[in-house]
């Protein structure tokens, strides 16, 4: 007979990416996690993971057909456990992915707010350092949800628009530029350049020079978002981005300045985007709520 806990090991070493992981966020041995994979995995007939030492455990074919069931399972078994009380409360786990920039923004007052609306939810959290690796979580189903920007996501996800975000200028506060009430591309690419350096990210940031057939001079690159605005910050250069903190100041304590660009550019949407790899439990529908709530009342 397979049981609760099985599944649950077997939803939590996917969701960790191994065995190791997995151990330590249901407080349990390695041995014990990879002995209750093994055991499942005689009972269902199909190897669920490719055990590649090296890399560690990749979830099989077999192995995904079988994660959004073991998914509505838990969902339904947490829930149904409920019953016994007066007043139920939604219960369950749910993976929620987030792209490195817009983590520190967003994903902490999202979780205070899941604790006050849904606190039975159990929330997991998976960052994705570039948004390629952000659109393989969801394309392998090891995130159901990703707060991310829609680039590169195909049309196999669905997703939700949350906001349309902006290009903007970031300028040393005793830049000439940042007396300006507005700035323009070619002004930019005339001043020494910081540049975002991750997949996707950097093409898409140089796309408003490039639309205007500039280059402009780059001088260092980094794959921080919050090493980039310190570096502005010191007067090694400019910026272009389009993720804009609440704060105008560093790491460091040194201000910067941000200014709109003169020259009409596309508008890039942040989104919620659902694995299509999972059909919506009842947790995840009440968690794409709660999102769509809170950045209804920013």
């Amino acid at each position: 007979m397979i049981t609760l806990h099985q599944i649950k090991v077997f939803i939590a070493v996917t969701e960790c990416g191994g065995t190791s992981a997995a151990a330590r966020a249901l407080h349990l041995s390695q041995p014990t996690i990879s002995l209750t994979v093994r055991n499942l995995e005689e009972q269902l007939g199909g190897e669920l993971f490719i055990r590649n030492p090296p890399k560690g455990l990749a979830i099989t074919p077999f192995g995904r057909s079988k994660l959004e069931e073991a998914r509505t399972l838990l969902s339904q078994a947490e829930m149904f456990s409920e019953q016994q009380n007066a007043a139920p409360q939604l219960r369950g786990p749910i993976t929620i992915g987030y792209f490195a920039t817009l983590g520190p923004l967003y994903i902490p007052r999202l979780i205070r707010r899941l604790k006050d609306k849904l606190p039975k939810v159990e929330v997991q959290l998976q960052e994705g350092v570039d948004l390629t690796s952000m659109n393989r979580m969801l394309n392998s189903g090891q995130v159901e949800l990703a707060l991310t920007y829609d680039l590169s996501l195909g049309d196999r996800p669905k997703v939700h628009q949350l906001k349309e975000c902006e290009f903007y200028a970031v300028l040393p506060q005793d830049h000439p530029l940042a007396q300006k009430t507005t700035v323009s591309i070619k002004e930019l690419a005339e001043e020494d350049f910081i540049q975002i350096d991750l997949p996707s990210s950097s093409e898409f940031l140089m796309s408003p020079f490039w639309h205007y057939k500039l280059e402009p001079k780059i001088e260092y690159k980094t794959n921080s978002l919050e090493m980039l605005r310190g570096m502005v910050a010191n007067n090694l250069g400019v910026s272009l981005l389009i993720t804009r903190p609440d704060s105008d100041i560093s790491y460091d304590g040194s201000g910067l300045v941000c200014r709109p660009i003169s020259e009409a550019l596309p508008k890039q949407k942040l989104v919620l985007a659902q694995s299509h790899q999972l059909s919506p439990t009842p947790v995840a529908i009440a968690v794409i709520a709660e999102i769509k709530a809170m950045f209804k009342e920013e």
